[in-house]
Parts: C-alpha cells; sequence; structure tokens
C-alpha cells in the first residue's frame, strides 16, 4: 500500500529537470567516451610501433649510445606509458556516466508514464518521493568523473616531467648522483606513477556506485507503480 509520506502529487505528467538534461546528455557523454576510447587505441598502436622499433636494437646501444630518434622513441614511449591509462578511464568513466544519465532517462520516464496514466484515469497523479538512492546515484557519477578528469591532469603533468628524465640515456639517468635535479624529476616520476592508477581505479569505482544506486532507484520505483496500479484496479483516487 502507498502510504502518503512516501508520495507526491504532480500537477501536471514531467520529467524532473535532472532528468531532462539526463535525457539530452546521455548519448553525447557516451559518445564522447567512446571517442576517447578509440584514440586510446590508435595512440596504442604508435607506441606498440615504436616499442618494435626501439627494441630492434642492442641493450648497450639503447642504454648508452643511443642516437637522437632512439631517445625521442624512448621518451614518447615512456611518457605515454603514464597518461595513457588515466585516458582510457577517463573514456570509461564517460561511457559509464552516459549510462548513468540513460537510467536517469529511463526514470524520468517512467515517473512520466505512470503520471500520464493515472491522469488519464482520472485519479490523482502521484508519484514516489525521491528515495536517498535517488540523491546520491547523480552526485557519486561527478565525483567520480571529477576524481577520473584530475588523474588524468596529474598524469599529463608527471608525463611532461618523465620527458626531461628519459630524453637522457639510461646510462646517464642511472648514473644520476643524489640530489640532482634529474633524480629528484625521476623519482617524482615513480612516486607519482604508484598511486595514480589507484586513485583513478577509484573515480571509476563511483561512476560504477552511482550506476548500481541508480539500478535500486528504478527498482523502489517500480515497486511503487505496481502498488498504484493495484491502488487504482480497487478503485482507490
Amino acid at each position: 500500500m502507498t502510504h502518503a509520506v512516501d508520495t507526491l502529487e504532480l500537477r501536471e505528467p514531467a520529467m524532473t529537470g535532472m532528468q531532462e538534461m539526463a535525457s539530452r546528455m546521455w548519448l553525447p557523454m557516451f559518445l564522447m567516451g567512446a571517442m576517447v576510447l578509440i584514440a586510446s587505441l590508435v595512440i596504442g598502436a604508435v607506441q606498440s610501433d615504436l616499442s618494435t622499433n626501439l627494441f630492434e636494437v642492442t641493450k648497450t646501444t639503447r642504454e648508452v649510445s643511443p642516437s637522437g630518434s632512439m631517445l625521442d622513441k624512448q621518451e614518447f614511449i615512456e611518457t605515454t606509458s603514464i597518461w595513457l591509462p588515466r585516458f582510457q578511464l577517463l573514456g570509461m568513466g564517460l561511457m559509464f556516466g552516459g549510462i548513468t544519465f540513460l537510467l536517469a532517462t529511463i526514470l524520468g520516464n517512467l515517473r512520466l508514464a505512470g503520471a500520464m496514466v493515472q491522469k488519464q484515469s482520472g485519479r490523482r497523479m502521484l508519484a514516489p518521493k525521491p528515495p536517498w538512492s535517488a540523491q546520491l546515484f547523480p552526485m557519486l557519477m561527478i565525483m567520480g568523473l571529477m576524481i577520473l578528469i584530475g588523474a588524468f591532469v596529474v598524469s599529463i603533468v608527471i608525463a611532461i616531467t618523465a620527458g626531461d628524465v628519459f630524453g637522457n640515456p639510461i646510462s646517464t639517468i642511472n648514473a644520476a648522483e643524489s640530489g640532482s635535479s634529474l633524480l629528484g624529476d625521476f623519482q617524482d616520476v615513480k612516486t607519482f606513477t604508484a598511486w595514480l592508477q589507484a586513485f583513478a581505479f577509484t573515480g571509476l569505482a563511483l561512476v560504477l556506485s552511482g550506476i548500481v544506486l541508480a539500478l535500486y532507484t528504478i527498482s523502489q520505483v517500480l515497486r511503487f507503480q505496481h502498488g498504484r496500479i493495484a491502488q487504482m484496479a480497487r478503485g482507490a483516487e
């Protein structure tokens, strides 16, 4: 049975403002994420090709007396390995964000269709009050995307530092003295890359948690509508 404390009465069948926005945003966000992943695939293919060329020569040549083109390849490979995984996770986050908006659109359509059925039946247009999950899942998605964007930005900064490091032969990096700027930059690269991936995965986990809560919200709305249909069948207003 539906209780008054759990419902609100609508004046007209309509989506909420957030649901209206979600209905316009889900496809562009999903496509944006797909484009990021396609770009990542192309960049990964270039990185793979350069790695093949770089490791065709002996270890001594690569590490002790590399040519200028070899250093450029080494720099590209090492810097790309830092930011590309975060770029890929951002693409996945955008796609999952699009799915979250699509679920919000489904919620809006359920609200709209339920209200129209009640109106055409001459009944009061009742809708469930938004449960806690409906308030939380958009915030989780936004927080997750902000973390993913932040992780990507930090990875770009670290990749620039890595470019200064790996623009030198490996033998020069290994021979860097304690307290030198080269060794300090190398330490920064290793330190930030150690936690950056876990930070990015935390953002992705938040976006996925938003999807779970959106699905839970849909189940609650469907349960309410089932009860409301049963009420109308019994002749309730």
